[in-house]
């Protein structure tokens, strides 16, 4: 039962890559809940890649957080 439920939220979540369904990308919270800051929203493209993909995040730290990960880092606040 575990694998059916894990493999229903991936399939949720890759869903978001292709349609924003209101929700952040990464909270996955609704992406107005902190209106009028969100919902920020990205276009993401690459050249090797034909997808073109639009994603919403709540706020800058969901944002920041989402893009350390993508960048191979870790997300750190407050470091002067």
């Amino acid at each position: 039962m575990t694998n059916s439920i894990d493999a229903d939220r991936l399939e949720e979540h890759m869903q978001r890559f292709h349609k924003p369904d209101g929700y952040c990308l990464h909270c996955q919270r609704p992406a107005n809940q902190h209106y009028p800051v969100g919902p920020i929203t990205i276009t993401v493209s690459a050249p090797d890649d034909d997808g073109i993909y639009t994603h919403e995040f709540c706020n800058w730290e969901c944002f920041g957080r989402w893009a350390a990960v993508q960048a191979g880092g870790v997300f750190v606040v407050g470091q002067n």
